[in-house]
């Protein structure tokens, strides 16, 4: 593991207020979105974070990769099916983490330079504050035994803050990383 982290560790404050802002979402009443043609539409918001880790990218792309695999290391998801030959998931959000599911496509998919993203196109029953989301991922090789992840997004916000969206996707990233080091360095 890296000391070098460029996000905190998911706190049990961070993931307290996390909850209470999924909480107070919930009781607006969010209304499920289908997320429009986002290169049309112009963003509120954009999140970018990264994450240094002390394990080989070709473990951590492994883990990754696969539009199937978030249940894998994302305590939030505890499951995902995929429709559409591949290119579209449903996944199950905790109800810890708002409930719901959140279905999403994948845009772009490259095995070998490492990258791919996706779009929100509905979300169903959850509490999360995005509209239009669209979401990047960057795996870069940094020595033989070390990468660099790369995780971000655009969105419009719903039922939320600016600040409080932004919030949610850090936490949501930081999420992926934490889960990424713990199933990878248990093994």
């Amino acid at each position: 593991m890296s000391s070098n982290r460029s996000k905190p560790s998911l706190t049990a404050k961070m993931l307290c207020r996390t909850i209470l802002l999924t909480l107070t979402i919930s009781s607006i009443g969010l209304q499920p979105a289908i997320a429009e043609d986002s290169k049309t539409m112009k963003k509120d918001s954009k999140v970018q974070t990264s994450y240094e880790f002390d394990l080989p990218a070709a473990a951590v792309w492994n883990l990754i990769a696969g539009f199937n695999t978030l249940p894998d290391y994302h305590a939030a998801v505890p499951a995902s099916r995929l429709s559409h030959g591949g290119a579209v998931r449903y996944l199950t959000i905790s109800e810890a983490a708002g409930g719901g599911t959140v279905v999403e496509r994948l845009v772009n998919y490259d095995d070998e330079a490492m990258p791919f993203s996706y779009k929100i196109i509905e979300l169903i029953g959850g509490t999360l504050p995005f509209r239009n989301y669209q979401a990047w991922v960057k795996l870069e090789s940094t020595g033989e035994n070390s990468c660099k992840l790369y995780w971000g997004s655009t969105f419009n916000v719903e039922g939320a803050t600016k600040e409080e969206a932004e919030e949610v996707a850090r936490v949501i990233y930081q999420g992926c990383y934490d889960g990424i080091t713990r199933v990878l360095t248990a093994k």
